[in-house]
């Protein structure tokens, strides 16, 4: 390697590039609001709530409510007038609004999603979140799901591919001071095997960048003797 090849690193003398640590700091200090998601054991945990900056992996195996725990928590944010966004990438948007009528959602008014598809490209994401911030004050985001933002074309190591979305989503929320949900799949989990931050599909880095991962499963049925063939093996239940 040529090391002439490369220029030296050039900065404009004319701005400042250090300064005292309590003067940087509080260009970043923390968003005072608290944001509860509505679980009241949850919210103990997280010493309130979410805050503006944090990005939250919800996580469970494909019907096990991942999509249905987040609507919960909007419904719940609704109830207090805060608005949220959806990016629903796997749902159609009048099937999303049949599933919130379902739950009795009374202040629709409080959901917002996009009008166009998008491409899953994370630029336009910040974007459109940019919009929601400034048009309507919206601080809360769903993202359904993180499988739709990885470019199938890349070559690249999906493992690192992966995390490395997961790390700019985190720095999306740091930098439009919003509160990210995202939706993972777990890999498939076998009988006897327990759920952990390992199950999360593809990459251990989707949890190393997330500040708290919900980890959901659901309960299975009592095993019957003669249970009927066409009867489910689960419940309604999720822990």
């Amino acid at each position: 390697m040529d090391i002439n090849k490369f220029e030296p690193f050039k900065i404009n003398s004319s701005f400042r590039t250090i300064d005292l640590l309590e003067r940087v700091a509080e260009n970043y200090k923390p968003d005072n609001l608290v944001f509860p998601i509505g679980f009241p054991i949850f919210d103990t945990a997280m010493d309130g709530g979410v805050r503006g900056g944090e990005l939250i992996t919800i996580s469970a195996m494909t019907g096990h409510g991942k999509t249905t725990f987040c609507q919960q928590i909007t419904v719940n944010f609704a109830k207090n007038n805060i608005p949220c966004l959806w990016f629903s990438f796997e749902m159609n948007p009048f099937y999303l609004q049949e599933k919130f009528i379902k739950m009795e959602l009374l202040k629709k008014e409080m959901i917002y999603t996009t009008i166009q598809e998008l491409s899953g490209q994370l630029n336009e994401i910040e974007y459109r979140i940019k919009e929601g911030y400034d048009e309507n004050a919206i601080k809360i985001i769903f993202c359904d799901h993180l499988h739709y933002l990885i470019p199938l074309t890349e070559a690249k190591n999906s493992s690192l591919l992966i995390g490395g979305i997961v790390r700019e989503l985190k720095k999306m929320a740091i930098r439009n001071n919003v509160i990210i949900f995202l939706i993972a799949h777990t890999k498939k989990i076998y009988q006897g095997e327990k759920l952990d931050l390992s199950s999360i599909r593809d990459s251990s880095l989707v949890a190393q960048e997330s500040d708290y991962v919900f980890l959901l499963e659901r309960l299975k049925k009592p095993h019957k003797q003669n249970q009927e063939l066409n009867d489910t093996e689960w419940t309604n239940e999720t822990k």
